[in-house]
């Protein structure tokens, strides 16, 4: 694409038909009650075009004490569209049909309104102007309060510039006259084409938005995540990333921002622009957002499947001083880092209740049984379950079948049984994500796969590729995942126990990559409950293995520690407790992972230990992260511990000996008294 999303001329405008021309002049009517706070309702659109219709096309009514100016110049304003051209001999016979003036016009000219011709076709000049309002008036000399109707002639120059104050319709218009700007929508049924923009959002009272606030403590219900980043992004100059696992409903709940029917407050749709980053954006959402900024046009920008190092290009050029721009990322997921000056926002999976209504309002056919044996399954993630419901056939039931035929029914989708599908599906799970496209090389990732399973790169490619048309594989530039997370986590359990585990780290692990290796110990993080997975991660953390020395660890070690250390908690604190306390002290990255450890009741009395040791052992004492951490446990309220009361006062009592903190007492009594609220 050539130019920027504003390139949008008279000549644009021109090509509309009929209806989609009204639609655009009442979407834009719409457009100014919202930005007015006023309501949308007052806004109404006619039938067909050449119907008969009194003279009015989109109607305006508004209480009379209204204040309203500019595109709608009166609280009660009618607007006559037409495609044709309007010269002063038509505009007479349009105003004054067979010689007398229209009811519409007497109506308005008693309420001081407003009557505007629209010409799509027309483009005046301004003595053409001139003429073509003179007509206008003309046409109602003689009329009642004549002198009190506004009357003006939108031509399509007029109505050009309207829709590029409303820059979110525009890649609407653009697809009406085959103009499609590539990978950009208007405000639309961005989560489910098919299912339309009018289907209703469902929710409920589970606090399934985690904003990462204290005062949200363990959560917040969606209608209230809604309200939270709708005032967020309702200022230009903000930026707010929106993430969670794959099928829990990211996109639908940012469409759902747009939604009048849904909560307070809903964001002005007229200013929404989204992009999906998987259908290859043109111009790329860091053009779009400098085109706008530069035009000055006011829009809320929406880009979907966007990586971290985007989200930050995207955050700067957002946040610069003259912005009038807002924006929202998503993302199926995101480090443990906060992006800079970014409002991040965690989508949990819904309720089992949710998707089950979810399931039979899509699939009216499927037995209430059966939508909550699918609803069950899925764990609350909506795609999971959609998928599953897909398999069944009329006058078929599952309620019957066990999780292993649940599994397979998911997988195959009708196609049948498919051993070398299912293998390199196995094996692409072992790996967070991985490079799809890279055939050979020294980066190229599906060689590992291919060598793993003993196959060849080109049938591995095939089979991403099948995966993806099945949606268990999803796309990010060169980047594909085995998703949702329910699925890859199946399908890595498959693998361990299918692969020798010798042969998956002599391909995983023993010369690989970087990000292989970091890819591979993120999976393995979320499979605490397998005991390959404890097995391996339990050799890494053992004297001598992989991650043993937590004291010596470079960068990727330290990555590869924090994905894994879910895996065998125990295992991780015995590696902690090896090295010298003095030691550990420097690196303040561990404290983090030893306040993890202490969530756990049996753990707890151990990890603070340390953090205690850490703590007195750093020379910075009170501001050190040991101590900041060791301090959080005891928090009344939000502690970070499932730890009883009667079990921190043990362990405050036995670190009272620990010599005085910052403050001037004992660490102890940094503990128990801090300023933040802390008591016991």
């Amino acid at each position: 694409m050539t130019g920027s999303l504003l390139d949008i001329s008279g000549n644009d405008i021109a090509e509309l038909g009929d209806g989609d021309l009204r639609s655009l002049v009442a979407r834009l009517c719409e457009a100014e009650m919202r930005r007015r706070a006023l309501p949308t309702s007052a806004v109404t659109a006619g039938g067909q075009q050449e119907a008969k219709d009194a003279g009015v096309d989109v109607r305006v009514g508004l209480p009379a004490s209204t204040v309203i100016s500019g595109y709608v110049p009166r609280p009660s304003t009618a607007f006559q569209v037409k495609k044709s051209d309007m010269p002063p001999t038509v505009i007479t016979k349009e105003m004054r049909p067979k010689g007398k003036v229209r009811a519409i016009l007497r109506e308005l000219a008693a309420e001081g309104g407003a009557y505007i011709i629209v010409s799509s076709n027309g483009s005046t000049s301004d003595s053409a102007l001139r003429g073509r309002r003179k007509a206008m008036r003309d046409a109602i000399k003689g009329v009642k309060g004549a002198r009190d109707l506004s009357l003006d002639f939108y031509d399509r120059g007029r109505i050009a510039s309207w829709l590029r104050d409303h820059p979110g319709l525009i890649p609407w218009v653009r697809q009406c006259i085959g103009k499609s700007i590539r990978g950009w929508q208007s405000y639309g049924a961005w989560a489910n084409p098919v299912e339309g923009i009018d289907a209703e959002y469902l929710v409920d009272d589970k606090k399934l938005v985690r904003t990462g606030k204290r005062e949200d403590g363990e959560g917040i219900s969606g209608l209230e995540g809604l309200a939270r980043v709708r005032d967020v992004l309702r200022e230009p100059r903000k930026i707010v990333r929106l993430v969670g696992l794959s099928g829990v409903g990211k996109t639908r709940f940012v469409q759902a921002l747009f939604d009048e029917r849904i909560g307070e407050g809903a964001l002005d749709p007229s200013l929404a622009l989204y992009t999906n980053l998987g259908d290859d954006p043109d111009p790329q959402p860091v053009g779009m957002v400098s085109d706008l900024i530069a035009g000055r046009s006011r829009a809320m920008v929406v880009v979907d499947n966007c990586p971290p190092d985007l989200h930050k290009r995207l955050s700067e050029v957002c946040r610069a001083a003259a912005s009038t721009v807002s924006v929202i990322t998503v993302e199926y997921d995101i480090r443990e880092d906060t992006p800079e000056e970014t409002e991040v926002i965690r989508i949990e999976p819904s309720s089992i209740a949710l998707v089950e209504k979810l399931i039979k309002r899509r699939f009216p056919g499927v037995s209430q049984v059966d939508a909550g044996t699918v609803a069950t399954l899925s764990g609350g993630n909506a795609r999971v379950a959609i998928a599953l419901a897909g398999t069944i056939k009329k006058h078929e039931t599952i309620s019957g079948l066990g999780d292993e035929e649940l599994f397979q029914r998911l997988f195959e989708q009708r196609h049948g049984h498919n051993e070398p599908l299912l293998l390199v599906a196995q094996a692409c799970s072992l790996v967070y994500s991985f490079d799809g496209e890279a055939l050979s090389g020294d980066h190229a990732e599906l060689p590992i796969f291919a060598a793993l399973i003993g196959s060849t790169v080109a049938t591995v490619y095939q089979a991403v590729a099948e995966l993806k048309r099945r949606d268990l594989v999803q796309q990010r530039g060169v980047w594909r995942a085995v998703l949702p997370h329910a699925i890859a986590k199946r399908l890595a359990t498959m693998a361990l126990q299918n692969f020798p585990i010798p042969t998956i780290e002599a391909h995983l692990v023993n010369g690989a990559s970087e990000r292989v290796l970091k890819s591979f110990s993120r999976r393995l993080g979320y499979l605490d409950d397998n005991p390959q997975a404890v097995a391996l991660v339990a050799g890494w953390l053992a004297r001598g293995g992989l991650l043993g020395d937590v004291t010596r660890l470079n960068d990727l070690g330290k990555a590869m520690l924090q994905n894994v250390a879910p895996v065998v908690p125990e295992a991780l604190l015995e590696a902690l407790e090896r090295a010298p306390a003095d030691a550990v002290a420097g690196h303040a990255d561990l404290a983090p992972l030893l306040r993890s450890l202490a969530y756990d009741p049996a753990l707890f009395a151990r990890s603070t230990g340390l953090l205690a040791a850490m703590a007195e052992a750093d020379a910075s004492a009170h501001q050190s992260e040991a101590g900041s951490c060791f301090k959080g446990l005891f928090f009344v309220y939000l502690s970070g511990t499932h730890a009883p009361v009667d079990m921190r006062l043990a362990v405050v009592e036995t670190q009272a000996p620990l010599g005085e903190c910052a403050t001037g007492g004992t660490w102890a009594q940094c503990a128990a008294g801090d300023a933040g609220g802390v008591a016991l």
